[in-house]
């Protein structure tokens, strides 16, 4: 199938954990800085995030209210004359989006677009449209993102996505054997935190997803850059 390079690019504690408290630690911000640097020097054709690091990225709240209009369930692309993409997942409608996320630096030079299923309200679609937002529909009560990939690679030019994760979006994608390479900066800073995600969150069964090493850089004298790409 026609599908983007998946890059799973991420910061993450030495035990794994992609949030919480060691991002406060003084190890951590400054590989920071790092880690943005290789995101930018990738220079992938989108980024993509789940619904919970969307939600905590742009600040937005869930969305509740109901809605009489209707759509039809097609996919709807709006591009401006940006050519780069922030791809997010929401697969019931969830995020209430407003004007604001205009003013957000990470929409600056991307245009939006939204992963659904067909389980959603048709407020939904009725902000998305207001908004100028993209959208593509990858299955009807799930998201298959094979198809998703697919639509993006067809619809949107994207050849390269950079996958950030949540940690259960980055779950769904090794799952279905569908990152190609892991960039990952390490801190020399144990979390501990039971409560926050893992880069891989949620995993109940064996994976066995094989990586070969491709780069070993130390970082500030303690922290570390691995380069994996499937095997």
């Amino acid at each position: 199938m026609n599908r983007p390079y998946v890059i799973c690019h991420m910061l993450q504690s030495i035990d794994g954990k992609i949030a919480g408290g060691f991002f406060r630690e003084k190890e951590t911000t400054k590989l920071a800085k790092i880690y943005s640097e290789i995101s930018t020097n990738y220079d992938g054709d989108a980024i993509i995030y789940g619904k919970t690091t969307a939600l905590e990225l742009f600040s937005l709240t869930h969305l509740n209210k109901s809605s009489n209009i209707t759509y039809n369930l097609t996919d709807h692309v709006y591009q401006k004359e940006n050519k780069k993409w922030l791809v997010v997942i929401d697969l019931k409608g969830e995020i209430a989006w407003d004007s604001s996320i205009y003013k957000n630096r990470r929409l600056q030079d991307k245009n939006l677009i939204v992963i659904l299923s067909e389980a959603i309200s048709n407020q939904y679609l009725e902000l998305l449209k207001k908004l100028n937002i993209s959208y593509l529909f990858a299955g009807k009560k799930e998201i298959s993102l094979k198809v998703a990939l697919e639509k993006l690679y067809d619809l949107c030019s994207i050849k390269k996505l950079l996958l950030q994760g949540g940690g259960i979006t980055n779950k769904f994608f090794i799952e279905e054997d569908l990152i190609d390479e892991l960039s990952l900066v390490v801190s020399s800073v144990v979390s501990g935190e039971s409560n926050q995600p893992n880069l891989f969150e949620d995993c109940k069964d064996y994976l066995g997803n094989v990586f070969d090493l491709k780069q070993s850089d130390l970082l500030n004298k303690s922290g570390l850059y691995l380069k994996y790409i499937r095997k």
